[in-house]
């Protein structure tokens, strides 16, 4: 009820929020006059008049009463003016930042700046209407991980670069501060104990009008004039004690002005609609062919009027959770999470989704498990009971590795050990023994396996032996295959299961934006296999062919119809 009432006042213009506080006092007042000012006359004056007790100490409590609006008022108002403190800084930081990319060297200046410019985007058209919402999202968040990322890669080269450089971290960090106090004033808002002590008060200094034995024009007139003021108050109060929400509400000006001065000119389309695709870990696969993906789509972005941005999260789970509420309008998953999710299976049993829509396969993604070259562990049998990374809770791996297990069958006892480490402390964590395997579902050649060699003795674990053929031959999510040797200097192929990195979205999306996503793409199929290793072997077929986890978007059908690709 209280959701409901919030929300129902949040939507009221300003005149209409002042209207209805002024309007509820009003009739209060009336209804009060009319109905119960005879008794209260009666019970109070009885046959003579006590007008002046009554003034008397209507006045003593007004001035009490009248202190706490003055202090609430004063109070909200700091909230408000603090939040714009806040913008201002974050804006203002932005601003700053963008102009400091002049001094890095290409590829990264551009890459800064269309980071920045993303991050600007969104904080308008997906950040403000959540907070008008009561909401907070986490991709803004995510955008400010990869610019981190790549800031703190980079190595200076001179003096003056490395001066430029620190100061762009300073801005940085005080943008990333005041983004914090941003999202923390969505839930701002005086103590519920003193919003009915402000009620209750005003109350009884209606009860006080009540009380007074007056003729009726008169008492209608003055009531009516206190009842007026009083809603004023609370309707000034409550405005400014809500400052990212309703009418009266901070927007977002201060970044549309930094856009517009700053950003506007480089932008490829200033009005284009501006969906966010999750993709995964900034060290994985997904991220950097989201990346590539998004660049493709924004090539064409004055034709669609569709902007792609990349977003960078834990994964498969947290993309499919994310397009469920909305969060995300496109994701890359994997096909065994988007499977179980969509028929209600596994983690999904008490929570399907069956708005799920598939609108094309990228590239197969293979199990594969590292382990150190001297730990004895040759195929999946040998860890039992062993410590295992799965990755983030978020990420498809510790979905994948969940089925897996239980189709060993293994006891409670003979349960690996789960860890969560992100890729490079993963990676350093196996090298030093912490722990025994590291597991990712991930396209090959990969960098990030790579990286694991490079770090220590490793090798690959086989995956496989009857249980692994039963699981494969009851989930048609998955396959066998091999994991390339020659790809990492191995002599051999490691035999392994895999599942298909596809993009996802929800049937509700937009028609538009989905045709985009696959227009853009097929047209350009050529080009995207050049952006990344895994997606070395893509081919329109496998791309629009019948190896979906779920049903395609009706938008990204009847695109491959038009072009023949589906009959």
């Amino acid at each position: 009820m209280r959701r409901w009432l919030l929300a129902w006042l949040n939507s009221l213009t300003a005149a209409e929020l002042a209207l209805v506080f002024c309007g509820l006092f009003f009739v209060i007042t009336l209804v009060g006059i009319a109905l119960i000012h005879p008794h209260m006359r009666k019970a109070v004056h009885g046959k003579r008049q006590a007008n002046d007790v009554v003034i008397f100490v209507a006045a003593n409590y007004g001035v009490i009463y009248a202190v706490l609006l003055g202090l609430l008022v004063v109070a909200t108002f700091q909230i408000t003016k603090d939040l714009q403190d806040h913008i201002s800084m974050e804006a203002s930081s932005l601003a700053t930042m963008y102009r400091s990319t002049d001094a890095y060297p290409e590829p990264l200046r551009s890459e800064l700046r269309a980071q920045l410019r993303d991050y600007t985007h969104y904080v308008i058209e997906k950040d403000w209407p959540a907070h008008r919402q009561v909401r907070v999202l986490v991709g803004g968040d995510h955008r400010l991980q990869a610019i981190r990322q790549k800031l703190f890669a980079f190595e200076p080269k001179t003096a003056s670069q490395a001066e430029i450089h620190r100061e762009m971290l300073r801005y940085f960090n005080t943008m990333n501060v005041a983004r914090e106090q941003r999202e923390g004033a969505v839930f701002s808002s005086i103590p519920d104990v003193l919003w009915y002590v402000l009620l209750i008060g005003a109350l009884v200094t209606i009860v006080f009008l009540w009380m007074l034995h007056m003729d009726l024009l008169p008492q209608i007139l003055f009531g009516g004039i206190t009842a007026i003021f009083l809603g004023v108050m609370m309707f000034l109060i409550y405005a400014m004690d809500h400052p990212l929400q309703g009418a009266v509400s901070v927007g977002p000006d201060a970044f549309q002005s930094v856009y517009d001065l700053e950003m506007k000119w480089e932008d490829v389309a200033t009005k284009a609609t501006t969906v966010s695709l999750g993709t995964g870990e900034l060290n994985g696969v997904y991220y950097p062919v989201g990346e590539a993906i998004c660049e493709i789509i924004d090539r064409d972005t004055n034709k669609y009027g569709v902007r792609c941005s990349a977003e960078g999260t834990p994964g498969s789970v947290y993309n499919l959770e994310a397009i469920r509420s909305g969060d995300l309008e496109f994701g890359i998953i994997q096909s065994d999470v988007a499977y179980a999710a969509y028929n209600g299976e596994g983690a999904y049993t008490d929570k399907p989704f069956d708005q799920l829509r598939s609108v094309m396969v990228l590239y197969p993604e293979l199990v594969t498990i590292l382990v150190r070259a001297d730990s004895g562990i040759r195929g999946i049998g040998d860890l039992v009971g062993r410590r295992i990374n799965v990755g983030r809770v978020g990420g498809g791996a510790f979905a994948t590795w969940g089925t897996i297990e239980a189709a060993l069958g293994w006891t409670d006892r003979q349960k690996a050990q789960i860890s969560d480490l992100p890729a490079d402390a993963a990676s350093h964590a196996l090298c030093t023994g912490e722990i025994d395997a590291n597991l990712w579902v991930i396209g090959h050649p990969s960098a990030t396996v790579g990286r694991q060699f490079a770090a220590c003795a490793t090798s690959f674990v086989e995956v496989s032996g009857p249980e692994i053929d039963a699981l494969v031959s009851g989930a048609p999510y998955l396959i066998k295959a091999s994991i390339p040797g020659k790809l990492y200097g191995l002599a051999a192929d490691t035999p392994t299961i895999g599942t298909d990195a596809v993009v996802m979205t929800s049937a509700n999306e937009n028609a538009k934006a989905v045709a985009a996503f696959a227009q853009a793409l097929i047209a350009r199929s050529n080009d995207l296999k050049t952006r990344h290793p895994a997606l070395a072997g893509l081919t329109v077929e496998e791309m629009t062919g019948s190896n979906f986890p779920v049903p395609l978007h009706p938008a990204a059908s009847q695109v491959y119809k038009d072009l023949g690709l589906l009959k």
